[in-house]
């Protein structure tokens, strides 16, 4: 018998490697090949793979104001997600019905003029609005839209028209024109849409 196979192979000599397979999925990986690169995150609303183009969530973002500070911080938010998601920003106001907003004592006659002031004064906030958005975001498209009737009904019919993929609202909007962004005006644009709604809060209207 020869002796040379009587003893095992020197320690120093060649080792096989104990994991192959995982190094030629590493090496396929590289060289472009062994199955597609894991998904990137681009931002919080945006995923897409290497190479990939972006998906966008929104294509048309609705966001209510009333001229009031929380529904101003909303119109901010919604403009900044518009404009990292390409979408158009569609910014909506209501002149409500003079019944929701007469006080004891409000003398019929003054009514008419009432009315008129206050579609005047809801113009005017819906233009500051849309000018300041179009002046902080010179490259996004923003249309306007304003209508008489209930807060909630109009804006759900502003989104249905529009075809709007998200609605925009502040929680509170007691020191605006007229306070009807509130938490009962979100619940019922909520359930009578179809599309996400999204409530912005302001930390300073909340610890009060």
């Amino acid at each position: 018998m020869d002796d040379d196979h009587c003893f095992p192979p020197p320690l120093n000599g060649p080792r096989k490697s104990l994991r192959p397979a995982k190094r030629a999925r590493e090496h396929g990986n590289r060289d472009g090949g062994g199955g597609p690169p894991p998904p990137t995150r681009t931002h919080t609303n945006t995923y897409k793979s290497r190479g990939a183009p972006t998906t966008t969530m929104f294509n048309k973002i609705l966001a209510a104001v009333d001229g009031s500070e929380p529904s101003t911080h909303a119109l901010h938010v919604a403009a900044q997600l518009a404009k990292e998601q390409k979408a158009e920003l569609h910014i909506t106001t209501a002149v409500p019905p003079l019944p929701a907003i007469a006080v004891e004592g409000f003398s019929p006659e003054y009514l008419p003029t009432y009315q008129t002031e206050l579609e005047e004064a809801m113009q005017k906030a819906l233009d500051q609005a849309a000018e300041e958005t179009r002046r902080t975001h010179p490259k996004l498209k923003v249309v306007t839209h304003i209508k008489n009737g209930r807060p909630s009904k109009i804006i759900s019919e502003t989104a249905a028209e529009t075809d709007a993929d998200l609605i925009v609202l502040g929680s509170r909007g007691a020191s605006g024109i007229i306070s009807w962004v509130l938490g009962s005006v979100a619940r019922e644009v909520a359930d009578s849409c179809t599309v996400p709604v999204l409530v912005v809060k302001d930390r300073r209207y909340c610890e009060k």
